[in-house]
């Protein structure tokens, strides 16, 4: 198993617009592979704050395929358009991107995680082959 983590960090003031993007199940949800996704918020400091979108997937391929595929093209391509290029679609890359200063979004960044350990509930069943 793996989570995907999208670092994204957004001007003061201005996540909740970011946030409102992930309030509805998009078409992510529907692709083989995927078990979750959490979008957590902070602030980062006075000038920032903070959006991590956390996707969990059965195997690095699954994340692949959507990373790849038309829908993530088309869920992330409004987004370019209003953060020039670049844009906040860096997933599977890892790198920095910056936005163009008038985006909400001063950058981003896409880190890749091994689940190494994972602890559930006492009253959970265990997935086979999960650690």
């Amino acid at each position: 198993m793996i989570v995907v983590e999208n670092r994204i960090e957004v001007r003061a003031g201005y996540a909740e617009a970011v946030l409102e993007r992930f309030k509805a199940p998009k078409s992510v949800h529907t692709f083989p592979g995927f078990v979750r996704m959490d979008v957590l918020h902070a602030k980062a400091s006075e000038e920032t704050e903070e959006i991590r979108v956390c996707t969990t997937w059965e195997k690095e391929e699954d994340f692949q395929a959507w990373a790849n595929s038309d829908s993530f093209q088309h869920a992330h391509k409004r987004r370019e358009g209003a953060q020039g290029a670049g844009g906040h679609g860096g997933h599977g890359h890892g790198g920095q991107q910056a936005a163009e200063s008038a985006s909400p979004i001063v950058g981003n960044k896409v880190t890749i995680y091994q689940v190494a350990v994972s602890h559930l509930p006492e009253s959970a069943p265990a997935k086979a082959g999960s650690n």
